[in-house]
């Protein structure tokens, strides 16, 4: 009974999360305020979600497996969000140069 309701309420709170990243998504108006909504709030969200199916499915190899899921959503999705918040950043800033191995240089081999 009591394991049902924390199986509910993780579910809930998780998927309310991941409406409220979405609607943060629409409704911010510059890409770094997006990207933040989306990167944290997606995040818990995904991994409360995960959590719940931990307690539902009570099986120790699939805890496992859930378990690692959950690290590299941990890991990835904010990594994700402020490497595209960076980019954002330096392309406003002016700062965003072409490399210098993208240029082509017409250099012989030496004969």
């Amino acid at each position: 009974m009591i394991r049902e309701i924390l199986i509910s309420i993780l579910l809930i709170v998780g998927a309310l999360l991941i409406f409220l990243s979405g609607l943060g998504l629409m409704r911010f108006s510059d890409a770094l305020c997006r990207s933040h909504a989306l990167a944290k709030a997606s995040t818990c969200g995904i991994c409360l979600m995960l959590a719940a199916l931990v307690f539902a499915l009570n099986n120790e190899i699939s805890g496992l497996k859930i378990f690692l899921v959950m690290t590299f959503t941990l890991l990835t999705i904010p990594l994700a969000g402020h490497l595209t918040a960076q980019l954002v950043y330096r392309h406003e800033q002016g700062s965003l140069k072409p490399s210098s191995r993208s240029k082509t240089g017409s250099s012989s081999g030496g004969s």
